[in-house]
Order: C-alpha cells, then sequence, then structure tokens
C-alpha cells in the first residue's frame, strides 16, 4: 500500500507478564510498515516491565507509574499518540496476522470510514477455543441488545484520530464497560463498517477483571444506559434487579420459617458480623 495510514496501538497492562509476550509479539509480526505501539503500565510489580525491556526497540513510548485504573491508562496512551487510526490492545489478547492490512484496506476502500469493526475469536488462557464472536452493526440496536450477549470485541474496534477527539476518549469512570460507552457514543456520530476477517483473539480466564468483577459491571451498566440517554433499557434493568431481590428475600424468609425455635434462638443471640449488636 502506497502511504499506508499510521496505526497508534495503546497496549494498557499491569501484572499481566505472563501473557504481555504474546500481545507485543502479535503486533510487531504484523509486518506493518507504519505502527505506533504505545504502552502504559499502571506500576505492574511482577515481570511486566522485564519482558517490555525485551522488545523496547519496538515501542515507540512506554510509561509506567501509578494511574487510577485501565481507563485513565488508556487515555493516557492516546494522549501520546500520533496515528490516523486508533485502538487499543488489552495485554492478555494479541492480534492475528494481517489484521492491520485488513484494516487499512477497509479505511481506504471509503475515505468516509471513521469506525470499523471486525470479527474475532475468545479463547481460553490456555489456547482452548471457546466462541467466535462476528461483527455486527454498531447501531442503537446492537447497543441495547450487548445485555443479550450480542457484542463484538473490543479488540476489533478501529476508529480515527478526528473520531476519537470528537467523542472525548473513554470515560474515567468506569473500568470494566469504558468500550461498550464509547462504542454508544461513536455509533450515534458515525456508522461503523464492518470487517468480516478475523482480527483479533481475546481471553476469557476466571482471573480476567471483566470475569473477577461482573458484580461490578451490572452497576458499570446502569451508568451507561442513564448517560447515554438508554431510559427504558434502565427501567429493564431496575425491575430485574428489584425482582432478583424479591427473589433472594422470598427464599431467605422460606429458610427463616422452616428453621427450629430453638435455633432461630441461637441465630438471634449471635447475629451475623457487621450488623447491628454484633
Amino acid at each position: 500500500m502506497k502511504n499506508p495510514p499510521r496505526f497508534s496501538v495503546v497496549v494498557p497492562t499491569l501484572n499481566q507478564g505472563d501473557m504481555i509476550e504474546d500481545t507485543l509479539l502479535s503486533l510487531i509480526h504484523q509486518d506493518y510498515p507504519n505502527l505506533e505501539i504505545i504502552l502504559v503500565d499502571g506500576g505492574s510489580t511482577d515481570n511486566t516491565m522485564a519482558v517490555v525491556d525485551r522488545y523496547r526497540d519496538h515501542i515507540c513510548a512506554v510509561v509506567s507509574e501509578p494511574d487510577r485504573g485501565q481507563s485513565d491508562a488508556i487515555n493516557k496512551g492516546f494522549r501520546l499518540a500520533s496515528g490516523d487510526i486508533l485502538c487499543w490492545l488489552n495485554s492478555d489478547d494479541y492480534f492475528l496476522p494481517g489484521a492491520l492490512h485488513h484494516v487499512a484496506d477497509c479505511f481506504a476502500a471509503d475515505p468516509r470510514v471513521r469506525f470499523a469493526v471486525g470479527a474475532g475469536d475468545v479463547i481460553s488462557k490456555d489456547h482452548h477455543f471457546l466462541r467466535h464472536i462476528p461483527p455486527l452493526p454498531m447501531t442503537e440496536e446492537t447497543m441495547l441488545n450487548w445485555k443479550y450477549d450480542r457484542w463484538v470485541m473490543q479488540q476489533c474496534c478501529f476508529w480515527t484520530r478526528s473520531l476519537w477527539q470528537e467523542a472525548g476518549g473513554v470515560d474515567e469512570q468506569l473500568h470494566l464497560l469504558m468500550d461498550y460507552d464509547l462504542w454508544f457514543r461513536l455509533s450515534r456520530i458515525s456508522q461503523a463498517a464492518m470487517i468480516k476477517e478475523k482480527l483479533a483473539v481475546m481471553r476469557y480466564y476466571p482471573d480476567a477483571k471483566t470475569v473477577k468483577q461482573n458484580n461490578k459491571a451490572t452497576e458499570e451498566l446502569a451508568y451507561v444506559y442513564a448517560k447515554n440517554g438508554a431510559h427504558q433499557a434502565l427501567r429493564e434493568q431496575v425491575a430485574e434487579l428489584m425482582a432478583d431481590r424479591a427473589s433472594t428475600e422470598a427464599y431467605l424468609n422460606r429458610i427463616h420459617a422452616s428453621m427450629p425455635v430453638r435455633l432461630l434462638k441461637r441465630l438471634s443471640a449471635f447475629p451475623l458480623q457487621g450488623q447491628p449488636g454484633s
């Protein structure tokens, strides 16, 4: 490609020394002639930076300091970016060969394209295939179907620098759904092109942040709905939470009603830690 667009890929990381090498090598082996890699480490205490040091010649900028979380690291990285096309790649994920060429071809085919999404695969930590994630139209309907397990991979989304600036970056109050909130905003500014090829691989495993903090995702989902004016979706979520709470209370009441009086008296004498009288 003559005058290939410059890609800026931000790699946010924290204590992922056992996986970040795959991420970095997947970028280095793209064999793409105009690539800017920006690594932002939140102050890792494992061997992450030792691995990074092996590949410093291929990395345009390295920041390693305490931060306020992944969203802060992403915004910090993009403030250093000089590319025409932007994306971020988490340090436990990786690109597939030729991914950046496929994306560059997509943007070159239509100069009006400012946002693109491709296909990808989800795997386990030890590389067992779990599922395929196809690209979807980045519309309001797609955004609202997110909770029904119809989503796109963040690792397969790319956008122009001007679109990022117009959207204002990721919301630093979000620690799990910062990408979902960003797609809401980008999709309202620009229609996304879809790339049929597989671009990236996402690892899904028990220690992954999105798995360990799954309960927090419910809270963040409500915030994203409210922020983006998805009021009906927010009402439905609140109704579901209230129904879950009522079901839990009914279950506890049934257990309470079935307990012998002697046991109930004993429990009353020894209230749960942290409750009044404990």
